[in-house]
């Protein structure tokens, strides 16, 4: 059974870290939200302002870190006005337009100016540059600029250059140090009594990043990858025998302390189980090789619990397969999935990552988590049955799945097979762990060339055989060109772009209109068959009266 002090205290912990996890920033102006971590302040647009603030303000009595990319947008001569990162008691809503970056006049206040276009009434450098000013006074020839200006870039004068820019703030509350690392590069450190000196012994205030344009513009962008503020990991009471994945982000190596009772020291979400209560450092190095810490606390404590999802697997299409992690406590057992469901018990219906935390009695957590392969059943289909003309070809194609081995009649192992006379039936064998299916195809070869003309006809008017054209199934296209010429070769009747089995474009036995004499005539047909075939066809017919 658990403590009753242990019990009430950590609930109290519990439940300001889910507090603090779920504020969120408050935008103005023409700031939009990107991504999960990423805000747009203006777009590169003239006289745009934006500005975000954190809902809940923070106490400056204690240490913070930031660590984030800024993008100033791609205009260099263009290019205004700047971003300002800033922390102010008064309101949510602040931001206002052109030289003052949105941070102008803000009092009380302190900001971090990152000014990329040359104000000469603030006497401004000539370079893109970074301030740590007072009170939202820009001029830096006034005793509100605490430190600077300098360059931003330890590098170049210019940082509207399309790229990203690290930025890493540290504020060292015990020895009142404010330092500004820039791309890797430490440029600016202030030394002071903000609390006391600027914002009249009140430690509390809200912190966020304004940015404006004027009659110059860019597109001005932060993006959060680690803060004290928003990412510290809270402390976590896990129950016996359970488990539950820490989580920090923000770096590019990572090395957690102890490693006892974690799956792996070495990246930024390790599976903790220890089996007493243990309290665990990590260290990160960010991409500029500087480190920054966090602690977090796993007590153990509560009822025991027992479930496992299992080890990662394979299910097949149609197969019930239920994720079960019933578990029992003293008064309640809440569950909560990944995909929302707060059953005991899980039907998952595709592939994919599976977690689930359990909540014992409201007081210690367990969680698990599975990767299941969705393997779907094996299906082929090679088509309908084919007649093909003699000297085609085809090959049957097969709609290919993943992880399904197919076995042709001949045996061979393609994802297709290729098909010439004289045909047959043709099958395929598809096959994986969940089963098999086949398809099989019929490919007859016929002459598609085949035209029938008349040898004889006899123009009477009588309603059988007066006419003279040719006779098909269905294998010629278009007859392109018709001719019919008597004995001294004398044309006496032609059309074109007709088809077979047409009486209303057969020679019904006249010349000019009169009757043409009995005889033999010959006659020649340009054809299209439908195999894309042209010949020429020649005879003769008889004309009897």
């Amino acid at each position: 059974m658990k403590p009753f002090f242990d019990y009430f205290s950590l609930i109290s912990i519990l439940l300001f870290s889910s507090l603090h996890l779920n504020a969120q920033f408050h935008l103005n102006g023409n700031a939009t939200q990107v991504s999960d971590s990423c805000f747009q302040l203006t777009a590169a647009n003239n006289w745009e302002v934006g500005s975000i603030w954190f809902t809940e303000k923070i106490d400056l009595n204690v240490s913070f870190e930031v660590i984030m990319t800024m993008n100033f947008g791609c205009k260099d001569a263009q290019g205004a006005d700047g971003i300002v990162f800033g922390f102010q008691p008064v309101s949510t809503t602040i931001g206002v337009g052109g030289g003052g970056i949105g941070f102008e006049g803000v009092t009380p206040s302190i900001g971090i100016e990152f000014d990329t276009w040359q104000n000469t009434v603030y006497n401004d450098p000539a370079s893109d540059h970074i301030a740590i000013i007072r009170n939202g006074n820009l001029n830096h020839s006034s005793a509100s600029t605490l430190a600077g200006p300098i360059n931003a870039s330890p590098t170049s004068s210019n940082i509207e250059d399309c790229n990203d820019h690290e930025l890493k703030v540290n504020w060292n509350a015990d020895t009142k140090e404010m330092n500004i690392w820039f791309d890797c590069e430490l440029r600016l450190s202030y030394t002071g009594d903000i609390v006391n000196e600027i914002f009249s012994g009140d430690p509390e205030v809200f912190w966020g990043f304004t940015a404006a344009t004027g009659g110059a513009n860019n597109r001005h962008e932060v993006c959060f990858k680690y803060t004290t503020f928003l990412d510290a990991i809270d402390d976590v009471v896990i129950c016996p025998g359970g488990q539950f994945q820490l989580n920090i982000q923000g770096g590019l190596e990572y090395n957690w302390t102890p490693s006892t009772g974690l799956s792996n020291p070495n990246i930024p979400n390790p599976i903790a189980f220890p089996e007493e209560t243990t309290t665990y450092f990590v260290t990160v190095l960010d991409e500029c090789q500087t480190a920054f810490f966090d602690t977090v606390t796993v007590f153990v404590d509560g009822d025991t619990v027992f479930f496992e999802l299992g080890v990662d697997t394979i299910f097949c299409e149609n197969a019930e397969f239920t994720l079960d992690a019933t578990s029992s406590g003293d008064s309640s057992v809440e569950y909560q999935w990944s995909d929302g469901s707060t059953a005991p018990t899980l039907v998952p219906t595709s592939g994919g990552n599976y977690a689930v935390t359990v909540t014992i009695d409201d007081y210690c957590v367990a969680d698990d988590r599975i990767f299941l392969d969705f393997i779907e059943s094996p299906k082929v289909n090679i088509g309908p049955d084919l007649a093909l003309c003699f000297g085609e070809s085809v090959i049957l194609d097969i709609d290919f799945q993943f992880d399904v081995n197919y076995l042709w009649h001949d045996g061979s192992t393609s994802t297709s097979f290729f098909v010439s006379e004289p045909g047959g039936v043709y099958s395929v064998v598809a096959s994986n762990e969940c089963g098999i299916d086949k398809d099989e195809v019929l490919v007859t070869y016929e002459d598609c060339e085949e035209i029938y003309f008349p040898n004889v006809f006899s123009p009477n008017e009588d309603g059988f055989n007066d006419k003279f054209l040719a006779f098909d199934g269905g294998d010629v296209e278009i007859i392109i060109d018709f001719q019919v010429f008597n004995r001294w070769g004398g044309l006496v009747y032609k059309t074109s772009n007709i088809k077979p089995n047409n009486f209303d474009f057969g020679w019904d036995g006249r010349i000019d209109g009169r009757q043409a004499n009995s005889g033999v005539y010959t006659w020649k047909a340009d054809v299209l068959f439908r195999n894309s075939v042209r010949e020429i066809k020649t005879g003769t017919i008889t004309l009897v009266r």
